[in-house]
């Protein structure tokens, strides 16, 4: 039985043993130079027969490149003009753009399947990544502020040429791109703002109706006839070129303060900025006038700036210096100088405190608005 075992395993061992040793031929090494020489010779000639078998397969990749790039241009512009048609210039734009750059892409996959036909698009994919949640955080923002800037041209809270105001900008919409919203501010600089902050901010669009309301409060003294000088506001008012008589102006006592009445004059205007700032001081300069003319006499400013006169404030508070010793009679002159120059109050340019103010002014210009 033991005998019989033995012979069983031998035979199975001689059976599997010439399959388990079969390998794969192993190219010689060269025993010398000219072998060597003879094996790159052999190489360079197996790639140049694979390259020649390949030729046909590159003029057909060549051809398919050159008709997928004129079908994503003559898509891409069909697109534009078809969007465009009805004023949406930065949606054709968008669309036109998407669409050229999905076709390109779809033809680089097609062109690279004909040129190495043992290569995939799925293998194409998987070796750069896409889909993986790296490239998903990679192109966060990039995604996301098209997305924002889709969804606005979709939408249209606003338009090329209103006034918009985000957050602390403020100024007049050039145009809406795929990443942000370009912005040129009143006082002539172009900001750059992503269109995922406008879409998820609050955006005012000064521009939206067809006028908008300004103000002034205008104080008064209690001595002044409050009916007199409302009916000499609003004809003041009336004469500004610039100020709609339909809706009405309004001049309403509005408020007590300290020992004046104030008085809030509301007027309106088309909605562009330049009709805001130039009638704001056409009003204030013709209640001026008017208040002049009629003897109502508009309250001065009575404040004291405590930091404009910091000395008189503190020598009122203190007590009055002892009267200084008599100066010896040898005294020089210079030493009369060097006192003088101690006592006197310091004007230097690195002192903060004594700092002077310095004058701005109001650098806004008149926007041409294509409305």
């Amino acid at each position: 039985m033991k005998q019989a075992r033995i012979t069983l395993l031998a035979a199975l061992a001689s059976t599997a043993t010439p399959a388990a040793a079969q390998t794969l031929p192993t190219p010689a090494a060269p025993q010398n130079v000219r072998e060597g020489f003879a094996l790159v010779w052999q190489t360079l000639d197996d790639w140049s027969e694979n390259f020649i078998r390949l030729i046909p397969n590159l003029v057909a990749a060549f051809i398919a490149a050159i008709l997928f790039l004129l079908l994503a241009w003559g898509a891409a512009t069909a697109v534009r003009h078809l969007v465009a048609r009805g004023g949406r210039h930065d949606l054709s734009h968008m669309l036109g753009s998407f669409v050229y750059w999905a076709t390109v892409l779809f033809g680089f996959l097609v062109v690279i399947t004909i040129a190495l036909p043992s290569m995939k698009a799925g293998d194409i994919f998987a070796s750069l990544g896409i889909g993986s949640v790296a490239l998903g955080f990679a192109f966060k923002d990039l995604l996301q502020n098209w997305i924002a800037g889709f969804f606005i041209l979709i939408r249209r809270p606003f338009h090329r040429g209103d006034q918009i105001k985000v957050g602390d900008i403020e100024g007049t919409v050039q145009a809406v791109e795929t990443r942000a919203t370009l912005v040129r501010t009143y006082s002539g600089r172009l900001v750059i703002i992503p269109n995922s902050d406008i879409y998820t901010r609050s955006v005012t669009v000064h521009t939206a109706y067809e006028s908008r309301r300004s103000e002034i409060t205008v104080p008064v003294g209690l001595e002044v006839d409050l009916e007199l000088a409302l009916r000499v506001f609003r004809e003041a008012v009336l004469t500004v070129d610039d100020v709609l008589h339909e809706p009405a102006p309004d001049v309403l006592p509005w408020a007590f303060n300290n020992n004046n009445v104030d008085i809030r004059v509301r007027w309106w205007t088309k909605s562009q900025r330049t009709y805001e700032v130039h009638t704001r001081a056409a009003v204030v300069l013709a209640i001026k006038r008017a208040s002049e003319e009629c003897g109502i006499a508009l309250p001065a400013d009575t404040k004291i700036s405590f930091a404009a006169t910091p000395l008189i404030v503190e020598q009122g508070k203190m007590k009055k210096p002892a009267k200084p010793a008599k100066k010896p009679a040898k005294q020089s002159a210079r030493d009369e100088r060097a006192a003088e120059a101690e006592l006197a109050p310091r004007d230097s340019d690195n002192d903060p405190e004594a700092e002077k103010p310095k004058l701005g002014e109001l650098n806004e210009g008149t926007e041409d608005v294509p409305r």
